[in-house]
């Protein structure tokens, strides 16, 4: 295996993770929260996040950014929007 190919991997896997913990912590965060509007918004900056973290990882393997692919990106966001309003 090709190392430029390796360090891509290695790349990919450390942005993701490190950006989706945070995005995960954001969501825990919006589920702690006492202000009114903080929930929403700590929600809405975990999109962001993942949405980038997502396109970061395109970037870096040389794909096209604009994908249904950063679709995945709202994961998380999504799941505590569902838990923290919908059930």
């Amino acid at each position: 295996m090709e190392v430029e190919r390796v360090q891509k991997w290695v790349m990919s896997a450390l942005l993701s993770v490190t950006s989706f913990i945070f995005a995960g912590g954001l969501c825990f965060l919006a589920g702690a929260a006492d202000r009114p509007g903080a929930r929403p918004g700590l929600l809405v900056i975990a999109a962001v996040v993942g949405v980038v973290a997502v396109g970061g990882v395109r970037v870096i393997n040389r794909k096209r950014v604009v994908t249904p692919w950063l679709i995945l990106g709202l994961l998380p966001s999504a799941t505590a929007t569902w838990v923290l309003y919908a059930r």
